[in-house]
Order: C-alpha cells, then sequence, then structure tokens
C-alpha cells in the first residue's frame, strides 16, 4: 500500500507530465477575438463607404438646389423683359459653406439655353365682347440651367416655361 501512495507522489511531483486540455482555453479565446476583430473592421469600412456615399449624395442635392434656384430667377425675369434672363449667381449665405457658395448659370454646353418656342393663343382667355377686348396667349421657352456645387459637382435641369400676355 505504501508503494501505491510512493508512486501518485511521485506522479503528482513530476512537472512534465500535461494534461490533455490545457491550453484550450487560450486558442478558444483567440479565435473569439480574431472574430470580432474582423467584424470591427468589416463593419469600420461599411460606414466609411455609408459616408462617402451620403457626401455623395448631398454635393448632388446642393447643386440640384443650385440649378433649380437659377430656374426660378429666370423664371421671375420673363415678367418684366418678355424673355427669360439668368447672370450667374449663387444660392445661400456665404458662411453656411465654408468652401464655398453653390452657383447657377445658363447652361454653357447647350448652344441655346434659352429657347423660344413661340407663342400660342390661349384659349377661353380673351375678353372678347362684339370683336373688341384684349387677346390672351402663351409665350413658352425651354430654358437650360446648370447648378454648381464647390467641389465640382454639376446638375443641369430644363424647363418649359410659359407666361400669360395680353394685347
Amino acid at each position: 500500500m505504501k508503494e501505491h501512495f510512493k508512486r501518485d507522489a511521485e506522479i503528482r511531483k513530476k512537472p512534465n507530465r500535461r494534461n490533455p486540455e490545457q491550453g484550450i482555453a487560450l486558442i478558444t479565446v483567440m479565435l473569439i477575438l480574431a472574430l470580432v476583430s474582423v467584424l470591427a473592421v468589416s463593419s469600420l469600412e461599411s460606414t466609411m463607404r455609408d459616408q462617402q456615399v451620403a457626401g455623395v449624395q448631398m454635393r448632388n442635392r446642393v447643386s440640384f438646389q443650385a440649378a433649380e434656384a437659377g430656374l426660378a430667377t429666370a423664371l421671375v425675369s420673363v415678367a418684366g423683359s418678355n424673355t427669360p434672363s439668368l447672370d450667374q449667381g449663387s444660392i445661400g449665405v456665404a458662411g453656411d459653406y465654408p468652401i464655398g457658395q453653390p452657383g447657377y448659370q445658363l447652361d454653357p454646353n447647350i448652344g441655346t439655353p434659352v429657347e423660344n418656342l413661340g407663342a400660342q393663343p390661349a384659349p377661353g382667355m380673351s375678353l372678347n365682347i362684339n370683336g373688341n377686348g384684349p387677346k390672351f396667349q402663351l409665350q413658352l421657352w425651354r430654358i437650360h440651367v446648370e447648378g454648381t456645387e464647390p467641389r465640382g459637382m454639376n446638375t443641369r435641369v430644363e424647363a418649359a416655361a410659359a407666361a400669360l400676355w395680353g394685347s
């Protein structure tokens, strides 16, 4: 019996005897850490791409709004001169745009950015009593405007406009 206890004591004293499960926890933790790292990097890349797409969409909206502002300015000018006109301009307050203000102009890529489409009678708009009275007509134009964003994004807008004129 003493030999049995002696042998057990010797086995316990041997430092080179290993447990077959020793180190499995370390490997498991390392694998989980690697998986979490891959997930973190992929979500970071996805977030950066989303921010880039949002920036492009915002710049596109700003240039479109600038083109719309130029179109509205051209339409307002019809009332005074019977022909739409548009000088280069900008929108917004300078402090709102630290890089530069969005602007608009007649589209330089179109040969005739303000095209007269002619006049036509405006049915039902004449006060013709006994052959006399004012006669109304619609004057039509096609207007091409380009909006620009400070970083270089451009948007082109084409619109047909009409003005009611009486004689």
